[in-house]
């Protein structure tokens, strides 16, 4: 159906004298259960599409979508007229045909023939089984299943398509135990078929068993703090991921690009990592993907920017980047509904020589930051940051304990990032951040640089 769709657009942009046109068709089926007070309230199956045309007339540029795919001649019509119309200027055509980067893991058939009968019978027989459990008074969440169908195709002759699968699990459990009442979640995102759900559950369950012990913390000031890669992704994601992104109007560039860093970090923007949330073949400017070294050596290699959609620069000023039809503070994040903009994929940040031993050797008193709250409230143009720990425990002598009442922690992400003590660990965990369209991969990272307040 995809295919039909865009050789019928590029025909009829032929046929009105369109002098470029790109189209990008989507399709999207999900399967999604939805579980209130420990029962599956909602079964939901549904489809959705879409289509985005962006047309070129004279230099100018246009763009629209709608998700009546059907009336391509209205969306065509619609095109034209705004391309007429439009201040935004470009300078060069299309990508012409390329080739798809080969990329791994971002399908599974599984997923795909898993019926909804089957989805409920698995987290009914879970839910089930957990009702005997007299310390859990309520499970609240979401399973849901997707399988997505991008293609893009323009007038220089490329078409490209992709399938990939995801399954997505947000689950929130409630117990009390006295007077006692915890609260515990369990997340999972993947692209391949998870057998063990029950681990997701068991997860937020114990997560909120645990929190009845918590304690004011004994240690008094932390001579470091261990985040979690969970709590790390998110500051990194919100103080600092946006710096790298290259736009029109940004002022402060030069200094970022001067900014130093610990010598043993490197950071790659790469849609290849097989697997990962945002891996894609090709990028939605028809680009084929490719990973790229934002930071090594202790400073910035590299900002990213847009290919098409944007005039030709002055060349010391063309950045590539990978450009997403993304938006934040949406549950529906990559969608044909926005045009290309600049964005991360899977921001992966690693050592070059990582610890391999457990982080919490390292220190005789501090912290683990498990999980936090209020990331998004950062300021990447200063990089300072104030978040709630949530989830975190006392390390003593080199072993994690009691866990701590929720606590307050801030600094710097420059001043944490340069700092020639910080220690990263090895095991790299994926890491959505929710409602935008980043993905991050990362260890375990032990700063010295953190102020902790009660």
């Amino acid at each position: 159906m995809t295919e039909v769709l865009a050789d019928l657009a590029l025909t009829l942009a032929e046929k009105m004298k369109i002098d470029a046109t790109e189209v990008f068709v989507q399709s999207k089926q999900i399967k999604k259960i939805e579980i209130t007070k420990g029962i599956i309230k909602h079964a939901i199956e549904q489809e959705k599409s879409g289509i985005a045309i962006r047309s070129v007339i004279d230099d100018q540029m246009s763009f629209v979508s709608s998700n009546a795919a059907n009336k391509i001649n209205e969306i065509l019509e619609l095109s034209v007229q705004n391309a007429k119309t439009s201040t935004q200027k470009v300078s060069r055509n299309f990508v012409s045909k390329k080739f798809i980067t080969p990329v791994q893991q971002i399908r599974d058939d599984r997923l795909r023939d898993l019926s909804l009968e089957d989805i409920c019978d698995s987290v009914s027989e879970i839910l089930s089984s957990i009702e005997l459990s007299k310390p859990v008074k309520n499970i609240d969440g979401v399973v849901a299943i997707e399988t997505e169908e991008r293609l893009i195709a323009n007038s220089e002759g490329l078409w490209k398509r992709e399938v990939g699968t995801r399954l997505r699990a947000d689950i929130l459990t409630t117990t009390k135990v006295d007077d006692f009442v915890g609260m515990g979640s369990g997340h999972l995102t993947s692209r391949v078929l998870q057998e063990d759900w029950q681990k997701l559950f068991n997860t937020s369950i114990k997560t909120a068993y645990d929190q009845r012990n918590r304690k004011k913390m004994t240690i008094g000031r932390p001579r470091g703090v261990i985040f979690s890669p969970e709590s790390a992704a998110q500051i990194l994601a919100h103080a600092l991921i946006p710096s790298f992104h290259y736009t029109s109007g940004s002022h402060y560039y030069e200094s970022f690009r001067n900014c130093r860093f610990n010598k043993n970090i490197v950071m790659i923007d790469d849609p290849t990592y097989p697997g990962a949330q945002n891996t894609f073949g090709f990028d939605d400017e028809g680009y084929p993907s490719k990973p790229r070294d934002v930071l090594s050596g202790g400073k910035c290699k590299r900002l990213l920017g847009m290919n098409f959609s944007c005039p030709e620069l002055d060349k010391k000023e063309v950045y590539r980047g990978n450009c997403y039809r993304v938006a934040f503070l949406s549950n529906d994040t990559r969608s044909y509904v926005y045009p290309p903009t600049v964005s991360s994929s899977n921001f992966v940040l690693k050592a070059k020589k990582p610890l391999t031993e457990p982080l919490a050797q390292e220190l005789n008193s501090g912290i683990f930051i498990k999980e936090i709250v209020g990331a998004q409230d950062a300021n990447y143009y200063t990089g300072n940051f104030v978040v709630s720990v949530v989830e975190g425990y006392e390390i003593k002598n080199g072993e994690i304990l009691n866990p701590i009442l929720p606590c307050y922690c801030s600094g710097n992400i420059y001043r944490m990032l340069e700092d020639s003590s910080l220690i990263i660990g090895n095991q790299l965990q994926e890491v959505p951040i929710r409602a935008t369209p980043l993905n991050v991969l990362m260890p375990e990272i032990l700063s010295t640089r953190m102020t902790i307040s009660i």
